[in-house]
């Protein structure tokens, strides 16, 4: 499964056949790469003939002409009829394009090189698919692929767009300590890349697995929010004034999301670092991955 659609969209998988709230989407897979690589791979070989790995500046110039060369040429037929097909199927007109590594190849900082796109106009999923195509050429990617030897390996993964009122990570070790007796919840207004770009001081929910209650709460100074913006037509950083110091969870909604991520860690085996969503008081799972400093990545 993980070979075809990726880590990503296979873990959110698993989560959503446990009754976990994900996102509703589809995945553009491995193969469906692949197939548009083989229309595209001599004009990327040539542009990629004699890279110097060792010179940023020759590395986003390449990077740059595959990505002219992809965005440019077309879908195949038939994958562009199957993405329109399954676009109707997603209610919302917005939707999050997010790549996942295929390979057998660890490591989040080299998935986290890769390009996600939200709030994208589902009319407009064809340029977004080849942008995130594109962006496995980025260049430290690229530098770290060649210098490995790896494969071409990518899927793409769609999925509704969540505009949550809060979003954040919960980690089921503690991250800098690697004690595995309690759960980390970070939160802050809007979007979760304020908390995962260190945007903002988030608020932070300490919870001991054995009783599951609040044993440390921190309300941060979350000064902006990033939200999406119809009329400007992007996400925007939204200045906060009296609202920056109110709590963006509840205890009630930090205790359920630690019940849920300790649900996820029982279901996987092994710690887990999540990306979470809360919108109309629901929480969303958005991503799960192993904790890389004690954990093989799942």
């Amino acid at each position: 499964m993980v070979r075809s659609v990726g880590r990503k969209a296979a873990y959110l998988g698993e989560l959503s056949r446990m009754g976990v709230r994900v996102p509703w989407g589809f995945v553009i897979t491995r193969s469906a790469f692949r197939r548009f690589m083989d229309v595209t791979k001599d004009k990327v070989s040539e542009a990629l003939r004699g890279i110097n790995l060792e010179d940023p500046k020759d590395l986003s110039r390449r990077y740059e002409i595959v990505k002219d060369i992809i965005t440019r040429t077309e879908l195949p037929l038939d994958i562009s009829l199957e993405i329109e097909h399954y676009a109707r199927e997603i209610s919302s007109n917005l939707v999050a394009v997010r790549p996942t590594i295929t390979s057998g190849m660890s490591g989040p900082s080299f998935a986290g090189e890769m390009e996600t796109f939200l709030y994208v106009n589902k009319i407009d999923l064809p340029f977004f698919i080849k942008q995130a195509w594109a962006s496995y050429f980025n260049p430290r990617s690229l530098a770290y692929r060649i210098a490995q030897g790896i494969p071409l390996d990518i899927a793409v993964l769609v999925q509704e767009m969540i505009d949550p009122e809060a979003a954040g990570t919960v980690f089921t070790i503690h991250p800098v300590t690697g004690n595995p007796n309690w759960v980390i919840i970070e939160s802050s207004w809007g979007l979760g890349q304020a908390v995962t770009r260190g945007l903002v001081t988030p608020d932070r929910f300490v919870l001991p697995k054995r009783d599951r209650v609040i044993a440390e709460k921190n309300i941060g100074n979350k000064h902006l929010m990033l939200r999406y913006d119809p009329q400007y037509g992007g996400i925007r950083e939204i200045p906060l004034g009296g609202k920056a110091l109110e709590p963006s969870l509840t205890d009630e909604k930090a205790i359920e999301l630690a019940n849920l991520a300790l649900r996820i860690e029982e279901f996987f085996g092994r710690h887990v670092n999540l990306e979470w969503a809360l919108q109309d008081k629901k929480l969303y799972i958005l991503e799960v991955r192993g904790v890389k400093t004690m954990w093989e990545e799942i």
